[in-house]
């Protein structure tokens, strides 16, 4: 009984540091070890007139090149996101392309993630105020508030949880709080990490 207690003692006091040194910086780097990530989501924007919520699923990518989303419900839509670009692709494969400049909140968003999976944490404090904490569980919080005062007439917060262990670090849900009340909440499941992209999924970021 005694070496069950040494060794639950043990365990804890290893979990409890290993949560202590959980960190924005520790955390962007165990998610830029992955090139690419991929997964299912689910998206829900609620509306801050009606208080409504508006659901769709689909899947995603998080890659050095850009972020995809491919919605399958409630209609089958394409988004591709590049740091200074947005790519619309239809259901008939039809492309419309929309460039960032004069869109400072989607720019912000873009930059956001990929700042996130590129390890560039000074990129991220350059345009947010930024506040990170991390459970006993080993799960994280980072929460972003925007300098830019246009982006903040927009979007008052972006908030992201995820969860750590020795190995790796995932995003499991990011939230957008939007300035006039509403928020889109994105849920990730099913996360992998293949080393490349298929032939389909590297199209998407071509022919802008």
């Amino acid at each position: 009984m005694k070496k069950i207690m040494a060794f639950t003692a043990v365990l804890f006091a290893a979990l409890y540091t290993f949560a202590q040194s959980l960190s924005i910086e520790s955390v962007c780097a165990d998610l830029s070890r992955n090139r690419i990530t991929k997964g299912d989501f689910v998206q829900e924007k609620t509306l801050s007139k009606t208080g409504k919520t508006l659901r769709s699923n689909g899947k995603f990518i998080f890659s050095t090149e850009g972020i995809v989303w491919s919605t399958e419900k409630p209609f089958p839509s394409t988004l591709v996101l590049g740091e200074d670009y947005m790519v619309q692709i239809g259901a008939d494969g039809s492309r419309k392309v929309t460039d960032a400049k004069g869109n400072d909140a989607f720019k912000s968003v873009s930059s956001t993630l990929l700042a996130l999976f590129s390890n560039d944490v000074s990129k991220l404090g350059q345009n947010f105020k930024l506040v990170f904490s991390a459970g006993a569980d080993n799960t994280w919080t980072v929460s972003l508030e925007p300098k830019d005062k246009t982006v903040a007439s927009v979007m008052s917060s972006i908030v992201l949880n995820g969860k750590s262990s020795s190995v790796s670090s995932e995003i499991s849900e990011i939230i957008l709080n939007e300035a006039k009340g509403g928020a889109v909440l994105y849920r990730f499941m099913n996360q992998s990490h293949p080393k490349e992209l298929t032939t389909d999924e590297k199209a998407c970021f071509n022919n802008r």
